[in-house]
């Protein structure tokens, strides 16, 4: 547990500079003892960092781990700051600018340093009805602000997709 700027802190600044097995109970006392602005369960690096921007905002974080820091799953997880294009086709408009606007700040004000835009290829199964209806979702998106910090969609024929990743001309 991580307990930013607490009256009994550690002197680094953070109650979790001690990680002993003996400091558990004593850090479980804390936890239901003091008041927190957040609490923070997980710490992978989401819930770590999570926790630091809380933090640096000047919050009091509680962070709780249940083995050790950065064992879990997020250490698993891709790591993409997506623009809620998964939520454009269930119809979340709002979920969708949400997470537009969250990419935004991240690219260009929060962490421009940690974040870059990365391309990836949608491959078409069905191209006659599945390209129509693609390319208006992603126009879609790209309206909405999904073009903002990243460039918008491209078409690629087979021939261009094949130049564009070395390992996509082996599926030809």
């Amino acid at each position: 547990m991580v307990n930013h700027r607490s009256s009994s802190a550690h002197p680094s600044g953070a109650f979790g500079a001690r990680l002993g097995v003996e400091d558990r109970e004593e850090a479980w006392q804390r936890l239901s003892a003091e008041q927190f602005d957040v609490v923070v369960i997980g710490g992978g690096v989401v819930g770590v960092g999570t926790a630091l921007d809380a933090a640096t905002r000047g919050l009091r974080v509680a962070l709780v781990e249940a083995r050790d820091f950065a064992a879990g799953t997020s250490s698993r997880s891709s790591k993409l700051f997506h623009g809620g294009l998964r939520y454009l086709e269930q119809l979340e408009f709002g979920l969708v600018r949400e997470a537009l606007r969250e990419r935004e700040l991240m690219l260009t004000r929060l962490a421009p340093h940690l974040v870059k835009p990365v391309s990836f290829l949608y491959p078409l199964k069905h191209r006659f009805w599945e390209r129509p209806y693609t390319a208006a979702g992603l126009l879609l998106y790209d309206t909405m602000g999904g073009a903002r910090s990243v460039p918008g969609q491209k078409h690629l024929t087979r021939a261009a997709r094949c130049g564009w990743s070395p390992r996509s001309s082996a599926t030809r």
